[in-house]
């Protein structure tokens, strides 16, 4: 195996006598993981030197959260994995997996064996854990202390990379599109009987895309992918941060979690009991949750607690307990509605023909918003503040046209869509919330044009373009701690312009223009649904396509 030329391989073990999922206290964790990273596939092999240490750099920085310990991996631990590796030309995530249990959990179990901390009702004496400690560090060449710290580990997982992909834009040859492939696997080293054994838990897989400059594409598309990794990573219930209770105060409650941690304002966390099963299994049973209205700094205090304010409200109690419930930080919120349109009477050119609008339109043209929301409490410290970017579409139906030239050229009825940026603040009373929201960009009414003219293929597009400002109130219902639905209504301005374009793939000179353009006038009320959902990953990040596709 090269070192670094493989998928991404990270290890992590974690303390057995600190499993998260049988406790209501959250513990800190010992971490051991191997600095490399796993190429599973000649797709994935085909990463430049350069590329691996940046994702290296990337995945790790983002996966190595304040709540663990790290502590690297010997490699004479996965020498015999690396061998097996190596041998096989393509590997996928369940080959990986079998592999690892063949040729690296045997080792790993040899070492745990002298950690079990009981023979029926006898105690191994420290004098036997040192001679055995000895003797498996000579046998695998490896120190005293590395023995020590396997001997503490419970949990291994490897996120693995089976594909990248670089794509070059036709129209634009200066922008590509990266794809990253992968997922993650977990065992637990189980040592609840006399033999430890090792059982695979999760296997993951997740996908992500960048789009810009080649190292801007790049770039974005691992950032992406290691913060779907993170996700997945916090979202074991054995890793998920969970505390009692120290304090309720009507729909407020405090908790000995902060800063050190990695609690961030506007956390979600869910509020319970762990109950015991009779069959020994312990589950937690959640009885509402809560947003992270203040967040403790217990690096400076170590008495610090965090408090959070009841979005769904129990009979909650101290001694009651606390788990995260990890997300993104990015909503995804889709509005459909109805927005004022006004269109007058004119031509439209297309290629070797008109759309002739003979009525004004005025109405209401049915379309949607759609929005990437990013949480910025934890940047600003104000809660529920949030920036956004996101696209409206909308059709204007009862259009009344006509042209002989439009049906026979198959040219699309004039639609509208637009991008924007801007800022939401939602106020929360319980489940109920209220918002306001500020939206500045573009609007463009345009007509797309297929035909063929001689051997090539071309797409003839002219637009009207305008820029503005929409501003909406919202009103919504928590209906779960990642789903919303709810109302808006809002006013845009979005004054007429007379600025029209038009663009031919691939380029030929087009005519020039004297025709009657009909105006656009998008200014005027809008309303309609309101949906937002906060998902645990996405393919790419909305934000750096925007970047990529203006210019990063």
């Amino acid at each position: 195996m090269r070192s670094v030329t493989a998928a991404l391989l990270v290890i992590l073990i974690l303390n057995s006598s600190q499993i998260l999922f049988a406790q209501d206290r959250y513990e800190r964790k010992s971490v051991s993981y191997i600095n490399a990273l796993w190429l599973a596939t000649p797709e994935a092999r085909a990463v430049d030197d350069q590329q691996v240490a940046f994702m290296l750099k990337t995945i790790k920085r983002t996966i190595e959260m304040p709540r663990f310990d790290y502590n690297p991996l010997p490699d004479a631990l996965t020498r015999d994995l690396a061998d097996a590796a190596n041998a096989r030309k393509k590997l996928t995530v369940d080959e990986l997996a079998s592999l690892m249990q063949k040729s690296l959990m045997p080792a790993i179990v040899e070492i745990l064996k002298g950690a079990i901390p009981e023979r029926g009702a006898e105690l191994v004496s420290e004098e036997r854990k040192q001679t055995f400690m000895t003797t498996k560090a000579k046998e695998l060449g490896i120190t005293l202390e590395e023995i020590e710290k396997v001997m503490n580990s419970a949990y291994i997982y490897v996120p693995v990379l089976t594909k990248l992909e670089r794509k070059q834009s036709k129209k634009d040859k200066s922008k590509y599109t990266y794809t990253i492939e992968g997922g993650i696997i977990w065992f637990h080293l189980d040592m609840t009987d006399d033999e430890p054994s090792v059982d695979l838990k999760v296997s993951q897989t997740t996908l992500s895309k960048g789009y810009g400059s080649d190292r801007f594409a790049y770039e974005s598309a691992v950032e992406n992918f290691a913060r779907n990794l993170k996700i997945a990573t916090q979202e074991i219930p054995e890793f998920r941060l969970s505390m009692p209770i120290s304090e309720v105060d009507d729909g407020t409650i405090a908790f000995k979690l902060g800063t050190k941690e990695g609690v961030k304002l506007d956390d979600c966390y869910f509020v319970g009991e762990w109950v015991e099963y009779p069959n020994g299994d312990k589950k937690f049973e959640r009885s509402g949750w809560v947003r992270i209205g203040r967040v403790g700094n217990n690096l400076k205090d170590k008495t610090a607690k965090s408090s959070a304010r009841a979005v769904k409200k129990g009979s909650w109690t101290p001694g009651m307990a606390v788990v995260e419930h990890p997300r993104l930080g990015i909503d995804i919120a889709f509005k459909p509605g109805v927005f004022y349109t006004k269109i007058t009477k004119g031509r439209i050119p297309i290629f070797y023909g008109d759309i002739n609008l003979t009525e004004d339109y005025e109405s209401y043209a049915p379309g949607f918003d759609i929005d990437a929301q990013y949480n910025l409490a934890p940047a600003t410290g104000i809660s529920q503040l949030f920036f956004l970017v996101g696209g409206n579409c909308a059709w204007p139906a009862s259009l009344e046209f006509e042209s002989n030239d439009f049906t026979m050229l198959t040219a699309t009825p004039p639609f509208i869509w637009g991008f924007h940026v801007g800022a939401l603040k939602k106020a929360y009373i319980g489940r109920v919330a209220f918002s306001m929201e500020a939206k500045a960009g573009m609007r463009f009414m345009t007509v797309e044009q297929d035909f063929t003219f001689g051997l090539t293929e071309y797409k003839y597009t002219v637009k009207n373009n305008t820029a503005g400002a929409h501003f909406n109130l919202g009103f919504e219902y928590a209906a779960t701690p990642d789903f919303n639905i709810g109302l808006f209504c809002g006013y845009r301005l979005f004054p007429v312009s007379e600025v029209w374009t038009q663009e031919i793939d691939p380029f030929v000179e087009v005519h020039s223009w004297d025709e009657d353009f009909p105006d656009i006038d998008h200014s005027g009320a809008a309303f309609g649904l309101y949906m937002h959902y906060s998902p645990p990953a996405l393919t790419f990040d909305p934000l750096s396509l925007l970047r990529g596709a203006l210019g990063e």
